[in-house]
This record gives structure tokens, C-alpha cells and sequence, in this order.
């Protein structure tokens, strides 16, 4: 074997020439290799003296196309995706300096349903209903509404806080959305912070409920949480009105015989924790949308109800079933 002699030269100045001009190929008898975008490397502007050698090492180990490449099974679940959640749900962050960040959704209630002329106005209330002739001279204005979805008890987590406010034309819906379990604290946060605005607080069954889980919640994840000093419990005043003439006096119950308002397209209560649990685990948010109606629902009929309780029939006396 002859080391050296001019052909060789020109051989290897013309390598050295194709590769300082990235015009470098392969050999003819080589098949073309799919290659990934890959970072230079200090071996990139090594001398041609090793060049055989690494390409005898790419050619043993070629990189595979990514449609070829064996799936991995180790992991079996997958983020949420924020861009399927946002497609149907439509909205941003809301960021706490210590305890992170929540998806929050606001809109109107006139985007979807048509606007009534009692919205906001709430009429004289019967005689001797002292805590509702409050509520309509405090004003809605100073006033907030509350619904949660919850995972189950106290020890588990909220994911979905409902809140309406009265903003002089119309009603303001925000839900704040926990897209895993790390995101509670802060939508508890983000409860919080609303709250402190208002100086009275609106549930449908809430003392007993939503205000004793959500400072539970708080109080697990060490967040300052103050709710308005008055809360006016619907479901007591309802019960009191209308107990003798309905089977019961659920929301829905109360949603369909009261304020003539008909239900589609949600979902049982004991539906709604697998929903979300299958959402973190998957990343799939598509189940959810009953969910996020489903709150909606409860919270605008809590509105309702509220002015029904307000209203006196023809003879002046309180409403009744019908």
C-alpha cells in the first residue's frame, strides 16, 4: 500500500474543501440517512485524518426516522392540553406570587342567555323577610355569588370555582379552572382576592358547603382567605317558601319549578370527580364541558332564585310553588 502520491492529495484537499463549504456527501454507495436537527460540535471542525473513522461510527449507528422509532411505554399519561382546554373555554392565567397559577374564563351572562330587565334590580321583598330586604338594599352591586366543583369531602381538592358579580348592566361569570391538582392553591387564591371586594357572599346551600370546604382548602395550602361577613344561604329561605308544595328543594328542583328554567346538556353531580380526575390523567378536556356548563348553571340560577324569593303574587303575598 503506497501512503501518499498526487491523487490522494487532491482526494483529501478536495474533502477538506467540500466539508469548510458544507458541500460534503456521502459516498455514492452509501444510502442517505435521515438526520435530526444536531448541534455542532467541536468534532464538526475536527481534521479529516478521523473522518473515516466517524463515518464508519454514523454508519453502525444510524439515526432512525421518527416514525420508525419504538414508542416508549413508561409513560402512560400525559399533560393537559391547554390549547383543547382554551378552544371551548376561551381565557388566561391568573398568577399568584406564592402559590402559581389558575385558568381563569369570564364572560357575560347576555352571551349566553337573552337578557331579562330584572337583572340587577331586585324587587320589594315579602313582609318580614328582613335578611332579603338587606340583601336589596345593600344592592347587587356589593354582592358575589359562589359555586364549587369538588373532587368529593373536604380532604379533597376544588378544582372549579363559580362566581357571578353585578357590574351596573350586566351579570360578570368567571370560572377559575384548576388544569392539575398542583393548581388549587392558587385558584383558592384567586378565590380569595376576588372576594375581599365584595361585602356579601351568595350560595345555594354555602354554610353548610362551599364556604366551610373552600377555607378547609385554604387553610391546607396556608392561603389568606377572608370571605364577605354576610352570606345569605339560599336554600334556607327556599326551604322555608317553598317546602310544602315541591317533592324537594334542590337547585334544580327549585331551577325547574320556580324559575321555569330548563336544563340540557348536564351532568349528574356524582359524574363530575371522574370527569376530572380522567382529565388530569389523560389531558383530554373534552368531558369537561358539561361540567363547566354545569356550574354555569347553578350559579346564574342562584340569581333567579334569589328574585323569586323577592317577589310577592298578585294578592301581595310571597310567591309560591306552581
Amino acid at each position: 500500500m503506497t501512503l501518499g502520491g498526487d491523487a490522494l492529495r487532491d482526494r483529501l484537499s478536495e474533502l477538506v474543501r467540500r466539508r469548510r463549504t458544507g458541500t460534503f456527501t456521502a459516498p455514492a454507495s452509501r444510502a442517505p440517512e435521515t438526520r435530526v436537527a444536531e448541534p455542532t460540535t467541536p468534532m464538526e471542525a475536527s481534521s479529516t485524518e478521523d473522518a473515516p473513522a466517524r463515518r464508519r461510527k454514523t454508519k453502525a449507528s444510524p439515526v432512525a426516522p421518527l416514525e420508525s422509532r419504538p414508542r416508549t411505554r413508561a409513560r402512560k399519561t400525559k399533560a393537559p392540553d391547554a390549547s383543547a382546554l382554551e378552544s371551548f373555554l376561551p381565557g388566561g392565567e391568573w398568577r399568584h406570587a406564592e402559590h402559581g397559577a389558575v385558568y381563569v374564563h369570564e364572560r357575560l351572562r347576555s352571551e349566553v342567555e337573552t337578557p331579562r330587565a330584572h337583572w340587577g334590580r331586585l324587587p320589594e321583598p315579602p313582609t318580614g323577610e328582613l335578611e332579603l330586604s338587606s340583601v336589596r338594599s345593600l344592592g347587587l352591586e356589593r354582592a358575589i355569588f359562589l359555586d364549587l366543583e369538588t373532587c368529593g369531602l373536604s380532604s379533597c381538592p376544588v378544582f372549579l370555582a363559580g362566581t357571578m358579580v353585578w357590574n351596573g348592566e350586566d351579570f360578570v361569570f368567571r370560572q377559575y379552572f384548576a388544569r392539575h391538582y398542583g393548581e388549587e392553591a392558587a385558584l383558592v387564591a384567586a378565590v380569595a382576592e376576588q372576594a375581599r371586594h365584595y361585602e356579601l357572599l351568595i350560595t345555594f346551600n354555602g354554610k353548610s358547603y362551599d364556604a366551610p370546604f373552600l377555607r378547609a382548602r385554604a387553610t391546607t395550602h396556608d392561603v389568606d382567605l377572608v370571605l364577605p361577613r354576610h352570606h345569605l344561604d339560599l336554600v334556607h329561605h327556599a326551604r322555608r317558601r317553598w317546602r310544602v308544595g315541591l317533592p324537594d328543594c334542590r337547585l334544580t328542583t327549585l331551577e325547574r319549578r320556580i324559575c321555569k328554567r330548563v336544563r340540557t346538556g348536564d351532568v349528574a353531580g356524582a359524574e363530575i370527580p371522574p370527569r376530572y380526575h380522567d382529565y388530569v390523567r389523560t389531558g383530554d378536556p373534552w368531558p369537561l364541558v358539561p361540567v363547566f356548563h354545569h356550574n354555569l348553571l347553578d350559579v346564574t340560577a342562584m340569581a333567579d332564585i334569589l328574585d323569586a324569593l323577592c317577589r310577592r303574587d298578585r294578592s301581595g303575598k310571597p310567591s309560591t310553588a306552581r
